[in-house]
């Protein structure tokens, strides 16, 4: 009885940190958009990583796209393209920090000149690499445009 309690406390003791760990998370960046104004150039890349690196790093993941349309947490669909404020488009970005190589995070840019004041809320979809099936990692975000 004593040997199976030590056997189970010490299975506890290791298994205990990763689990109050948990998996990694993804991380988007920035926390907040700024503010627009309508008919001004306007471009905020946003980075999506896990641990700093794009997630699909040491991964089996055949395709890795974010967007603002894909996959929700339960594996339904989403499209929050038609919420963007008009005039503007979220789309793939490569650029300085960002992957390839798949050490930097994976980005995408909102840009664009927006034609309509107001106040737009809409969410991004990253793959959730770490899933059984299609799942989505959902963030949302808010712009004001001014006009």
């Amino acid at each position: 009885m004593v040997r199976r309690l030590a056997i189970v406390v010490g299975v506890w003791i290791v298994l205990a940190p990763a689990a109050a760990f948990g998996a990694a998370e993804v991380l988007f960046k920035p926390d907040a958009l700024p503010a627009g104004q309508v008919g001004v150039r306007y471009q905020v890349v946003i980075r999506v990583s896990i641990a700093g690196h794009h997630p699909a790093l040491g991964k089996d993941y055949p395709s890795y796209t974010v967007a603002c349309f894909g996959a929700d947490p339960q594996g339904g669909y989403m499209d929050d393209c038609p919420k963007l404020p008009p005039g503007l488009t979220l789309g793939a970005y490569e650029g300085p920090g960002c992957s390839p190589p798949l050490r930097f995070p994976d980005c995408v840019v909102l840009h664009g000149k927006p034609r309509e004041a107001g106040r737009y809320t809409f969410r991004i979809s990253a793959p959730d690499v770490s899933s059984v099936g299609v799942r989505g990692i959902l963030r949302r975000y808010t712009v004001v445009i001014k006009p």
